[in-house]
């Protein structure tokens, strides 16, 4: 399965996995040429979510780092647009729904979270270069987004005011599901979903309170990764020898045609 796809699409109802970091356009490997598969892109959403017309359900399933804030405020108005037309949205948290990912689901009209589940809250981020008035132009911008976007989705949610909300917005809040379940109104699933280490981890360097379960999660993910890397390289080099193996024994033996040759040649 790719990190982003719509499945499952009937007349009734589709299945949206949001499994990766949420960008404007995907990232480009800079040898092969490939676009990524662990980035949700924007304009592939925009364009799968317009061609489902007018379905009654739309799941959607996230396990994310998060991602671009500005990305992810236009994907809330592309679902608030489905939901104008009569759709359902179902979020089920997955594995981890972090940073832009956690205001993004408060577009559902129901949340599922499991057991093991992760939702991660903190203030908007972004790089700023240049002079003190335009470093300005990017504060003014990300207060914007807390402002008009963020805290009216959370809120949306949430069981408590808007100040305790924003308390646990200023400190990098990493919820669990009871956590969740205490802050905002969402529906608690009595299972565990093992998907926290499948996502890419470049995002979460960025963060500072990052749980030790999650790092070593994504430790594990990444040695498993090493591991069968290791597996596949030692099946090649093993079939190279064989193949070494194979050319060198037919030198030999035209060597040795070439040698008989020559001595029928001189008798």
């Amino acid at each position: 399965m790719k990190f982003y796809e719509f499945k499952n699409i009937t007349s009734l109802e589709a299945d949206l996995y949001i499994y990766g970091e949420i960008v404007q356009e995907k990232s480009v490997d800079f040898w092969t040429g490939e676009e990524s598969q662990t980035e949700v892109c924007l304009m592939d959403f925009k364009k799968e979510l317009e061609d489902l017309g007018n379905i009654q359900k739309l799941n959607l399933y996230i396990n994310s780092p998060g991602g671009e804030v500005f990305t992810a405020s236009t994907m809330i108005s592309l679902l608030e647009r489905q939901k104008s037309k009569g759709t359902v949205i179902n979020a089920y948290v997955d594995g981890l729904s972090a940073s832009a990912a956690s205001f993004l689901m408060m577009v559902a009209d129901n949340i599922y979270i499991y057991k093991n589940s992760v939702v991660m809250i903190h203030k908007p981020m972004s790089v700023a270069w240049g002079n003190v008035n335009e470093m300005q132009k990017t504060i003014d911008a990300l207060n914007k987004i807390e402002d008009s976007v963020m805290i009216p989705m959370y809120m949306s949610k949430a069981k408590v005011d808007e100040a305790e909300l924003r308390e646990l917005i200023d400190a990098e809040t990493w919820l669990s599901a009871s956590d969740m379940d205490k802050y905002f109104n969402i529906n608690l699933i009595n299972e565990e979903k093992l998907a926290v280490a499948s996502i890419d981890n470049s995002l979460l360097k960025m963060y500072k309170n990052v749980p030790d379960f999650i790092k070593n999660s994504l430790d594990f993910s990444k040695n498993s990764k090493k591991s069968s890397l290791n597996e596949q390289n030692s099946a090649i080099n093993l079939e190279n020898e064989e193949k070494t193996r194979e050319i060198q024994m037919k030198i030999k033996l035209n060597e040795n045609l070439i040698i008989s040759k020559n001595v029928e040649g001189k008798e």
